[in-house]
């Protein structure tokens, strides 16, 4: 690949194509092993490439099981982060969100409240895991992909929200998703209180008052669907539409071609 015969790379182009699943493990290490950054980028496609109609049919096979529960949306999540990175190792991150709620359940189960126990837990995630919100790099994929969250610790409202859903399950904590348009929302909910938190900002509760006009500045009359539980499915679409315009805003079309197939196989298998 790294020849500068035109006739040489044209020949390695050839039996490239001829690749098929068995050579990724192969071509994984080589793409570990090599510095040039243009040669890894091309490598990484060329996996993706490889890999796109098996993932693909392992995507529809998910859709077809149903998303029903907070499990289910992980590992839909950690499925899209092998759109990413076909070779990824998902378990490692569902270690690490094991991990996490160990670290921090001791504190919480020894809170005096239901409401002692949120505030343990959103301050731990901000200050002692050190999450954040994306500011400088909004659109950029990176902070829609579950993985690259967990890696970075920054992300957007939505992929902070989940990864807090994801801790919180393992506590079993009654933390939900609200899908509110424009800014994802979590809640956490009680027999006696009902509490709005906002992931971006450093899980800030925040008023309905506050939220309606966060709406109606952005030219959307504020519902009470706003402020519904979001369902696991619905949620997963929402991540997959801000992937496709953060591809689309990159001019990335392949990627934005392909996901738009995952997120028609969505609309069409309802669960």
């Amino acid at each position: 690949m790294e020849d500068p015969d035109e006739f040489v790379q044209q020949k390695v182009q050839e039996r490239l194509a001829e690749l098929d699943d068995n050579s990724i493990p192969i071509l994984d290490e080589i793409r570990e092993e090599i510095n040039d950054v243009s040669i890894r980028s091309r490598l990484t496609q060329l996996i993706h490439h490889i890999t796109y109609p098996s993932y693909e049919q392992e995507f529809i096979e998910y859709l077809e099981k149903g998303i029903h529960s907070v499990p289910d949306l992980e590992k839909g999540q950690l499925l899209l982060s092998r759109f990413e990175n076909p070779t990824l190792r998902t378990d490692l991150y569902q270690r690490q969100l094991d991990k996490m709620a160990a670290r921090v359940e001791p504190a919480i189960r020894t809170a005096l409240s239901s409401r002692e126990q949120m505030e343990i837990f959103t301050a731990y995630f901000f200050e002692k895991e050190y999450f954040k919100g994306a500011r400088n790099d909004y659109s950029h994929p990176d902070n829609s992909y579950l993985h690259k969250v967990l890696q970075r610790r920054r992300g957007i409202p939505i992929s902070l929200s989940m990864v807090m859903m994801f801790v919180a399950f393992r506590l079993e904590l009654p933390l939900s998703g609200i899908n509110m348009p424009k800014h994802f929302l979590l809640k956490y909910e009680t027999d006696n209180e009902s509490i709005l938190l906002d992931p971006f900002n450093y899980g800030r509760i925040v008023s309905m008052d506050q939220c309606a006009y966060f709406l109606r500045s952005n030219g959307i009359t504020p519902d009470p669907s706003h402020f519904e539980k979001a369902g696991e499915r619905d949620i997963l679409v929402r991540t997959i539409r801000n992937l496709i315009s953060s591809f689309e805003e990159r001019g990335e079309e392949q990627n934005v071609t392909e996901l738009k197939r995952l997120l028609g196989y969505m609309m069409q298998i309802h669960s």
